[in-house]
């Protein structure tokens, strides 16, 4: 039997992102789908000790990154068992990594992202990898502008799913039932959020809208309780949570993974792209269905200054005006643009179960 070690993104113990738990989900799936149902599978969080995770990692066929998260200084913070790993002779795989590049910075290149020693740790995993896949443009841009040269772009492996494999975009639904989901940094977002509320609320007077809380925020869900507003808090259940999108006729929102989990639905779905990860998504999608709605870098004072409320970066209303006039127009065409777009979709599955093949 063949046993493959998954290293996971998802915070059980911390924010409980379920967009997190979705890629880990869909990537459990994707193997047994292509390497057959009774394969071995082991979890190990990101985070982990290289003490803890060893002996599992020498008793596995492989190692598979899901969603590797490219961030400046990896080994210190997101993988501190990665050198380790690349100090062995264990098969390597990524699957789908993704960056959070500052795009709202003007002063910064993407090619000045990562430290030195995260770049030399990033070249030889490209090296070394069995298969090394992106899941956006822009990510993969920044890739091959580092000099990785193995790497190729595959689409986030979140959008699998054998039960939305036949799912195509019905043209001019009626909207009855309306998610928003809800911001990371809440703190900074919450004016563009209330606005965003009050905009659908106002668009769609007689639609059910109800608010999907991705993660352990007490800001939105104080803000949600305060403005009487319907919602469901779907990280509390990881494995069925994001089902709330199954009854959806529209998404409007500002998680990647309410995004992905609405358009492999078939559900019409906009994104107000937070940073670098929403901007992967918005390049890659070949409909224009996102906007950006950045919030200026931010010093550690102003980190700090902003724990107490003093949020003078926090965003403004304009990216909300942006989206509501997209879905405006797009609502009189019937939606016309999404047509298609599951053939797409269909092509991130296909690329990542061609990479999956390639595990011993």
């Amino acid at each position: 039997m063949k046993k493959y070690i998954i290293v996971s993104t998802y915070p059980e113990y911390g924010s409980k992102n379920i967009g997190d738990q979705l890629i880990t989900s869909a990537l459990i799936d994707v193997i047994k789908f292509t390497k057959g149902a009774n394969v071995e599978i082991d979890i190990v969080w990101r985070e982990d000790s290289w003490e803890n995770i060893k002996e599992r990692v020498f008793n596995a066929d492989a190692v598979v990154f899901a969603c590797l998260a490219i961030r400046p200084n990896m080994s210190v913070k997101e993988y501190p068992f990665l050198k380790n790993l690349l100090k062995e002779n264990i098969p390597l795989a990524v699957v789908s990594a993704g960056t959070s590049i500052p795009v709202s910075c003007v002063k910064k290149s993407v090619l000045n992202y990562v430290s030195n020693e995260t770049k030399e740790q990033l070249l030889s995993l490209d090296r070394n990898a069995i298969f090394f896949t992106t899941r956006g443009y822009l990510t993969q841009f920044f890739c091959e502008s580092i000099g990785l040269s193995n790497v190729v772009f595959s689409g986030d492996v979140a959008f699998f799913n054998q039960r939305y494999k036949d799912v195509s975009f019905v043209e001019g639904k009626k909207i009855n039932k309306i998610v928003i989901s809800d911001p990371h940094h809440s703190k900074l977002y919450l004016r563009s959020f209330n606005a965003l509320v009050l905009a659908l609320r106002a668009k769609y007077n007689d639609a059910e809208i109800v608010v999907a809380l991705h993660g352990n925020d007490a800001a939105i869900k104080e803000y949600v309780n305060r403005s009487g507003l319907k919602y469901i808090e779907v990280f509390k259940d990881k494995d069925k949570g994001l089902s709330i999108y199954d009854s959806a006729d529209l998404h409007v929102g500002y998680r990647v993974h309410a995004h992905v989990s609405s358009l492999k639905r078939g559900v019409y779905s906009y994104l107000l792209e937070q940073d670098g990860r929403g901007c992967d998504y918005g390049l890659t999608i070949n409909r224009k269905i996102s906007v950006p709605s950045y919030c200026q870098p931010r010093g550690l004072l102003e980190k700090f200054m902003g724990k107490f409320g003093f949020n003078r970066y926090a965003v403004g209303v304009s990216p909300v005006d942006q989206i509501i006039s997209l879905v405006s127009q797009d609502e009189v065409l019937g939606f016309h643009k999404f047509l298609g777009l599951e053939k797409q979709l269909a092509t991130f599955s296909d690329d990542i179960i061609n990479s999956i093949k390639k595990l011993p």
